[in-house]
């Protein structure tokens, strides 16, 4: 099953006029090159980051070098050249200014193959967006064990129609779930005593219906697969950034 809606509104991606013209051989050729690419991203984004540990520069090139390739394949032109311009600025780099590229451009990376993998996986009527009228203030309950994303959440939506409740654990947000109702979920998935996917079957058994959107910074298949079952609808990939919440939270409110 490949969700093309989900695909075509990818802007890492320029498929507008390639998917007009592939038939089937070429669709399912570039659905090959996609399981490719989410089954072996994950090696390479391990290898950097061992790499930088280790200052191993050669590593990194290499790794960088195959997750280009895979890029290219996919069409995603934008985010192969940011690698091949980290490539190159690596020569004359301080460590500090290529780890914080490349923790920055990882994120990127990690969030596409996520989109990718929900593409695959969820059908077009798989989402709880159209269930919401426009309103002028959406509230939204973010649940993470993490004081530092938290603040950072709360920073972001500081002054916009986005109002958010922090909590730092699942029990807690279950009792505060008996009074209220949230329009959107944000929930971290490794969390201690009660982790996002319990949370998220808690609440789906609750009877509240409101998006549910992880947080993670691991794009392996197991992570998207078991969210995506337990009712999640999309992602936040961390280290989190102002301009991707506020697309997503506008994707599905």
């Amino acid at each position: 099953m490949l969700n093309k809606k989900r695909l075509l509104v990818l802007s890492d991606l320029k498929l507008d006029d390639k998917m007009e013209q592939m038939d089937q051989a070429a669709i399912n050729d570039y659905i090959s090159k996609m399981n490719h690419f989410i089954d072996n991203y994950p090696a390479h984004e391990r290898y950097i980051k061992d790499a930088l540990v280790g200052r191993d520069s050669e590593l990194i090139q290499k790794s960088l070098l195959a997750i280009w390739d895979m890029l290219d394949k996919l069409y995603a032109e934008g985010l192969a050249q940011k690698g091949l311009e980290i490539i190159k600025a690596a020569k004359t780099s301080t460590h500090e200014k290529l780890e914080a590229d490349l923790t920055a451009f990882l994120t990127e990376i990690s969030a596409l193959s996520i989109a990718l993998q929900m593409a695959q996986q969820m059908g077009e009527g798989d989402t709880a967006a159209d269930v919401y009228e426009e309103k002028l203030e959406y509230n939204i309950l973010a649940v993470d064990d993490a004081a530092f994303f938290l603040g950072a959440l709360k920073s972001f939506l500081n002054g916009t129609e986005y109002k958010v409740t922090c909590l730092t654990s699942g029990v807690t947000a279950l009792r505060y779930l008996t009074s209220h109702t949230p329009d959107l979920f944000i929930l971290d998935i490794e969390m201690p005593e009660m982790d996002g996917y319990t949370l998220a079957q808690k609440i789906k058994a609750q009877g509240h219906k409101a998006p549910i959107i992880f947080l993670t910074g691991n794009a392996s298949k197991e992570y998207v697969a078991k969210a995506i079952q337990v009712g999640g609808v999309d992602f936040i990939v961390k280290p989190i950034d102002k301009t991707r919440v506020l697309a997503k939270l506008k994707q599905h409110l």
